[in-house]
């Protein structure tokens, strides 16, 4: 039962109780209900106090027993403990050693010059020879015990191992390098690589160790243009070897090509030309000497021979020889021309030099005073 109902239930029978009662002789009259009344207040204000208390008790101890429990820190992890080294003195720098390269450490090249440009082209069976001119650009003297080895490709006959110079090479100076090679008698592109040597047997070459100094060529199949291998072609005068491709207006000689040329007869041709150029003095001459290449079978020399159109005092001789080994030459044909505004075409038979490796010489000779003894070779071939 609940407090507050029982203290009603008290409350009914203290008033029942105190109305059965017989009345007082008291002279002063009195309320008989004051000292019920009073400790019926007293009773209800002790309950009403006790149950206050209780209940707030009741909510007190209901409060704490909510009260969350704080939740302790999850402990992170326990730093390892400093260890407190003593401090040594400061390494003194230590000066590495190079890594060995290919380019070692004082042997350098410098590319200055070559002959035979990269391209040109050979009948197959072709022999030749490429030059090349290098410069010491590192701070080693070369001597004999340097070489120049073949590195890649295709040797082309060469040989794999050649010495680079008799004498010393002192840094800065240059040095000529000229290597043989024979085409090969199958038509395609063909290149070898080279580089050099040093006394210690270590490879180098030019600034980028990788690179090398090469010969590239084109075999030509089926026909031999004298055009295409203008520049593999050597040629004199009186005065020496000449460059190529010259100049017309080289007083020594000159050769070079021209794809459009103006012929004698002043028609553009589409046709390649080899324009050549004697020496400016009397009987003054040019030599074009081919290198040894082996002569298809039934095979003929053939062009077209002209002035050039402007100069009509033209006059020259042009003469067709062969050279096997160290023989003499032999001549196979020549022909004069003179300025007549017609050209001369020409077809010589070679039958008789089939399956022989011989060197082609082609002789211009001015017939008497040079000036204007300029003429064109209009596709110049050796072609069965």
């Amino acid at each position: 039962m609940k407090p507050h109902k029982f203290l009603l239930l008290i409350l009914l029978a203290v008033l029942l109780f105190s109305a059965c009662q017989p009345a007082s002789n008291t002279v002063t009259p009195t309320d008989p209900l004051d000292s019920v009344r009073t400790e019926a207040a007293t009773t209800v204000e002790a309950l009403t106090t006790q149950i206050v208390a209780t209940d707030q008790a009741a909510r007190t101890q209901t409060a704490i027993s909510f009260v969350p429990s704080p939740t302790p820190p999850t402990p992170g992890p326990t730093p390892a403990p400093t260890l407190s080294l003593p401090t040594d003195p400061a390494d003194p720098t230590v000066a590495l050693l190079p890594t060995p390269t290919l380019s070692g450490s004082c042997d350098q090249a410098a590319f200055v010059d070559e002959t035979i440009p990269d391209g040109s082209q050979f009948p197959p069976g072709t022999a030749f020879t490429k030059t090349w001119t290098l410069r010491n650009a590192g701070s080693c003297t070369w001597n004999a015990d340097y070489d120049v080895v073949f590195s890649s490709g295709n040797p082309m006959n060469a040989p794999e191992v050649i010495p680079l110079a008799k004498e010393s090479v002192p840094p800065g100076s240059d040095v000529t390098i000229s290597i043989p090679f024979t085409a090969p008698v199958v038509g395609g592109s063909y290149r070898a690589d080279f580089k050099l040597r040093n006394a210690d047997g270590v490879l180098f070459s030019f600034k980028d160790p990788s690179q090398t100094f090469w010969v590239e060529i084109q075999v030509m199949t089926g026909k031999i243009d004298l055009v295409a291998m203008a520049c593999s072609i050597r040629w004199t005068s009186a005065s020496g070897e000449l460059p190529c491709p010259g100049l017309p207006t080289d007083t020594h000689g000159f050769a070079y090509t021209d794809f459009a040329p103006v012929l004698e007869n002043g028609s553009k041709d589409n046709e390649p030309a080899l324009w050549l150029g004697v020496q400016q003095s009397q009987d003054g001459m040019l030599r074009g000497t081919l290198p040894v290449m082996l002569i298809p079978e039934n095979a003929k020399f053939s062009t077209v021979l002209g002035c050039a159109s402007d100069q009509k005092s033209c006059d020259v001789t042009l003469r067709l020889s062969y050279q096997e080994g160290d023989k003499p030459l032999v001549e196979i044909a020549h022909w004069q021309k003179e300025y007549v505004g017609k050209l001369l075409s020409i077809s010589q038979d070679l039958s008789a030099l089939s399956g022989k490796s011989v060197r082609i010489i082609l002789q211009l000779e001015a017939n008497g005073s040079p000036p204007g003894d300029t003429v064109h070779l209009l596709a110049p071939v050796i072609a069965p």
